[in-house]
């Protein structure tokens, strides 16, 4: 019984949920951890972390989660960042505390916890077992900071995290381990380790709490958009900066004084980098900035640099590259303040000179961030290019991808990706040829290019010669952010392997300086192994009691220089919870068809199943109003229009997500609805009618264009335009963005009027200048009947009656065709008769269509259709919508 007290003083004295003196304390012990010692002093004299009774702190005592929450309550307490909605909130968890046996001298701060978000209920398990309280892992505590962080600062997905033993981090953990080391309140070891499951210290919560504390009470809000950048001869940099907090710095940043990186720290970068608009966060020691991330979306090299390519010389002030794509040799002069790096750290220009004197049998690849100056050459100006920063790194072979234009036995040949320029490459005595991972024939890929549009991917070595050609009906991805492979051999000099239908070949300079790692089943965890073990296991050797197995499964961690560091290896049915994901594979493209469940892109032989259903948020039509399997199918299979899709689909080829829109279309249009329609659901809709009879109604942007100015999309809407034959244009979400009429009657004049129509006497006057009638003129209407010459004529002649024309005027000034809307009508009301209304004015008796009955009846303030007989020899007015149909009187 006295032990248990003892324990439960001890954790409130190190929970330090209650009031500390103002005085520091001196403790006995720090020495034992002196890097943390002066650390351990800040935090108590800031009243965020207790010693214990007997003047210790105790620094290498692991925390509990416990222990852990309060502190960060405390924390958030002490800086003024509580959520006051979250507090005194024990009585609605009290049940679930109870459960878990959550300490009672925490449960009102671990209740905090889960009412701020900063716990969930799936953490409460961690906290104890069988009532003694767990001590808390590191990438626990991370979450715990994360979440209460994220208030402030922005949460990434995580992908950048840069530590050795990335693969440990859990994928709930890596964007809060992301967010504390981008704000610097989380490091590696030595080795660059993070040891997520490895208990935190007391020590190291000292120092997680101190940083984090001096970020929330100097209120320095980490992140904001660059609102103005000023390079004053690559010297130095003005750059403004807008806070997200509202507050403005204007910083003076030289490449001496500052560091930038890329998102996840990976990769050092020239401030001439940073531009206008670019998304920061910067990284304070108290009130000096000392770093600056970059976290704008990783581009691809052709999108990160102004220039891509291998570098040809690099001599007398100038450095010559050749176009990764094109293979064309550009000169940029080197500025004199122009940043070297190699392998992403920053070096100087003699040591980049000393890598290409040594690397005469490899190919130098290099990125440039370059500018054009207007300068007196040999007395003439002109445009000279100047390269600003050079990023360097090494490769024994260059690797590039293109279209087929032409395969023999001993040459390929292709255009480039990216680029019009056409590349073509000898075949190395030993170059391999595969078609997707599947070794093959010079013979095979020559008549697979001769069936159809096929892609390379060519790696050409020093000489110039083809080592290995891989030949796919699908263009070439980049594959490297997703590093789940599938392992197609692996023995003591090299592992092989396999992603997105390319081999890759990884060899070992020595296995002893790589961790190998396999996944244990029974106990749900991953085990370090020797090689010979991993070798074995990945043999299923029955000595060593493994099993039998399909597939195996591997991510491999490389240091910084690209060298191997760990390989992580797991059998097909331990792939899921090994990796802790669903091998996943998206691609796009044209459909060809949709067949038995089945869907197949135009340039890939695969076919990928559909499921049965889908909801809403895993199907979507762009352009549709509609997601669904059946209008998806029949656009898939219509001759008439091109479907184009971007799907995801699990290791057996089943689409878990997909979404379509169509690129084009043509057919007759049935109906065109613009945006001032007044049926909310037809607004911006057009339908098509397509040749097998199918229609389909697509939406357009607000005012489709045209390709003739004879009509605009005001006339499309015009029931004369009807039956037309028209080709559709769609922007990039699959709407409607140009409408062409390729057959109509309607557009048959050569030119166009609109406006309030009336008699002129034989003539008709069309607002304000007359036109002569043709002996055939073709007379529409949505409001009336009434399609003679005679009639019409008669009711432009009715004072009582105002009518709106839409007319096509022939060469000789003839009114070829007329499409009519009456704008307003007066007279006496004789009856309501099955959707039209007839009124009597001083010339005749007319009637016109109306709305739908009930519409009509709402409108009109009536309950039933006998109320219309009330309204017999009344005087009325009525009122049309701008489809010409009356809608109230």
């Amino acid at each position: 019984m006295k032990r248990k007290m003892a324990m439960a003083l001890a954790a409130v004295l190190v929970a330090g949920s209650l009031p500390v003196t103002a005085s520091a304390a001196t403790f006995t012990d720090i020495n034992e951890v002196s890097w943390a010692s002066s650390t351990i002093q800040a935090v108590s004299d800031k009243g965020l972390i207790n010693g214990y009774e007997d003047g210790t702190f105790r620094a290498k005592n692991n925390v509990t989660y416990s222990e852990a929450m309060v502190m960060v309550y405390n924390l958030m307490s002490k800086t003024g960042n509580l959520k006051t909605s979250a507090t005194n909130t024990l009585s609605i968890y009290q049940s679930v505390l109870n459960t878990y046996k959550i300490p009672t001298w925490s449960q009102s701060t671990v209740a905090y916890g889960l009412s701020a978000q900063i716990l969930m209920a799936a953490d409460l398990p961690k906290f104890t077992t069988n009532g003694v309280s767990n001590p808390a892992t590191r990438q626990d505590v991370a979450v715990m900071f994360g979440r209460a962080l994220s208030e402030k600062y922005d949460i990434y997905a995580g992908t950048g995290v840069n530590y050795n033993d990335v693969w440990r981090i859990s994928d709930e953990a890596m964007p809060y381990v992301d967010l504390l080391t981008r704000l610097g309140i989380v490091t590696g070891d030595d080795s660059g380790n993070f040891n997520p499951t490895a208990n935190i210290t007391r020590a190291e919560m000292a120092v997680m709490m101190n940083k984090t504390y001096d970020l929330l009470s100097n209120e320095l809000a980490n992140t904001g958009e660059i609102t103005e950048i000023v390079n004053h001869d690559g010297d130095y940099y003005d750059v403004d900066v807008k806070m997200d907090n509202g507050e403005r710095n204007r910083l003076t940043l030289s490449d001496d004084n500052i560091s930038v990186y890329n998102k996840d720290g990976s990769r050092e970068l020239p401030i001439s980098s940073l531009s206008k608009g670019d998304k920061i966060s910067l990284v304070f020691d108290g009130l000096v900035i000392t770093k600056i991330y970059l976290l704008d979306e990783e581009a691809s090299a052709q999108e990160k640099y102004d220039a891509v390519g291998y570098i040809y010389s690099l001599k007398d002030g100038y450095l010559n590259l050749e176009s990764e794509n094109t293979g064309e040799t550009t000169k940029y002069k080197i500025n004199t303040n122009c940043t070297y790096y190699l392998d992403g750290k920053k070096t100087t220009e003699s040591a980049i000179k000393d890598v290409i004197d040594d690397n005469s049998d490899k190919y130098v690849y290099a990125g440039l961030y370059t500018e054009t100056k207007n300068e007196k050459v040999d007395g003439e100006r002109q445009d000279v290019l100047y390269a600003n920063a050079v990023y360097v790194t090494v490769k024994d072979e260059y690797t590039q991808t293109g279209e087929v234009t032409d395969f023999t036995s001993t040459t390929v040949s292709y255009k480039a990706s990216g680029s019009n320029a056409r590349k073509s490459a000898d075949f190395a005595s030993d170059c391999e040829f595969y078609i997707g991972d599947k070794k093959s024939s010079a013979k095979d890929l020559e008549d697979m290019a001769e069936s159809g549009t096929v892609y390379v991917k060519v790696t050409v070595n020093s000489k110039g010669k083809a080592t290995k050609v891989v030949m796919t009906e699908d263009k070439f991805t980049d594959n490297t952010a997703s590093s789940t492979y599938t392992v197609k051999g692996f023995n003591k000099d090299r592992i092989i392997v396999s992603r997105g239908g390319t081999s890759t070949t990884y060899e070992f300079g020595s296995t002893s300086d790589i961790t190998y790692y396999t996944w244990d089943r029974n106990a749900g965890k991953w085990e370090e192994r020797s090689f010979k073990n991993a070798e074995s296991y990945y043999e299923g050797d029955p000595e060593e009691g493994e099993d039998d197995y399909e597939t195996m499964y591997a991510r491999i961690n490389f240091d910084k220089s690209g060298k191997i560091t760990a390989i992580y290896m797991a059998k097909d049915e331990d792939r899921e919870p090994a990796f802790d994901e669903a091998e996943e594979t998206e691609r796009k493209g044209t459909v060809e068809y949709i067949k038995d469940g089945k869907l197949k892109f135009k340039t890939s032989s695969t076919e990928y199943t559909l499921q049965s259903k889908y909801d809403e948020d895993s199907l979507e039509i762009g352009g549709a109003p509609t997601s669904s399997l059946t209008v998806l199918t029949r656009m898939a299979n219509c001759d008439d229009v091109t479907l184009y899709a971007e799907i995801k689909a699990d290791g057996n080829n089943k689409i878990t997500e997909i979404e379509a829109r169509l690129t084009a279309a043509e057919g007759k249009m049935i109906e065109y609805n613009g945006k001032d329609t007044s049926d909310s659901d037809k607004k911006n809709t057009l339908t098509l009618e397509t040749s097998d009879g199918s229609q389909f109604k697509l939406k357009t942007v607000s005012n489709p264009k045209t390709d003739s100015d004879d009509y605009d999309a005001e006339d499309l809407e015009t029931t004369g335009y009807r039956g037309s034959s028209v080709e559709l244009e769609f922007n990039n979400d699959g709407e409607i963005s140009k409408i062409i009429v390729t057959d109509s009657k309607y557009n048959s004049g050569t030119k166009r009027v609109k406006g309030t129509a009336s008699v002129d006497g034989s003539k008709i006057k069309i607002d304000g200048k007359s036109y002569s009638w043709d002996s055939k003129t073709y007379i529409t209407s949505s409001s009336f009947t009434y399609s003679t010459k005679d009639m019409f004529e008669r009711m432009l002649q009715d004072k009582d009656i105002e009518v709106y024309v839409e007319a096509t005027i022939s060469d000789s000034n003839k009114v070829e065709r007329i499409n009519a809307r009456v704008e307003s009508a007066e007279g006496e009301f004789v009856e309501y008769d099955s959707g039209s209304v007839v009124i009597e004015t001083d010339s005749r008796k007319w009637s016109f269509n109306t709305v739908s009955k009930n519409t009509l009846l709402k409108n009109c303030g009536l309950d039933d259709e006998k109320d219309f007989e009330k309204k017999e020899g009344k005087n009325v007015t009525l009122e049309f919508n701008s489809d010409g149909l009356v809608e109230e009187f």
